[in-house]
């Protein structure tokens, strides 16, 4: 009975080896992306610069920085909120409700050509800088980046757009 067991278990074993990799695979993925995951919820909200494929001359900015204003144009150029979302703090780290139509007042203007565009760093702040767009119609614009996550020099997020909520603890606004 011992002799007719065996090329069975034989079988059974072979089987589990076969299987055995796949498993080791299927698991060391799961863990690469849980891993990653982790990363991300550990370094918070706005730990990384979005990175977009758009045409402009930009000058004096790192890489991340690049990535945020082709992300930003791109935005504008859609008309897209959900786009601008992506370029602007995120909820959970402050940032705006929404968007209002004057972050898309220059919506023509950036569909108009390529715009050019300088960074200029802040003497005082390394985490801030200004940026200043010129579009090809002419049209100019003033706006401010900021890192929005301290522990990443890759968080880099548009400031001066969106909607906040009034904050309950404001004086009333005066009147006239």
């Amino acid at each position: 009975m011992a002799a007719t067991d065996a090329p069975a278990r034989q079988l059974r074993r072979g089987r589990a080896a076969a299987g055995t990799p796949v498993v080791v695979a299927l698991v060391a993925v799961l863990v690469a992306f849980a891993w990653h995951e982790i990363r991300d919820a550990a370094a918070g909200p706005d730990a990384s610069a979005p990175s977009c494929s758009w045409p402009a001359h930009i000058e004096q900015a790192n890489s991340d920085q690049t990535g945020l204003i082709r992300c930003y144009l791109r935005a504008l150029a859609h008309h897209s909120p959900s786009e601008m979302r992506a370029v602007a703090r995120s909820k959970d780290d402050n940032g705006p409700t929404g968007f209002s139509a004057a972050d898309f007042a220059h919506t023509a203007d950036a569909r108009s050509g390529i715009a050019t565009v300088i960074v200029e760093d802040s003497d005082v702040d390394g985490a801030d800088a200004a940026v200043s767009i010129r579009y090809a119609n002419g049209a100019h614009d003033e706006q401010e980046i900021h890192l929005a996550n301290p522990s990443s020099w890759h968080s880099w997020r548009f400031w001066d757009i969106g909607t906040y909520p009034r904050d309950p603890d404001a004086p009333p606004p005066v009147r006239p």
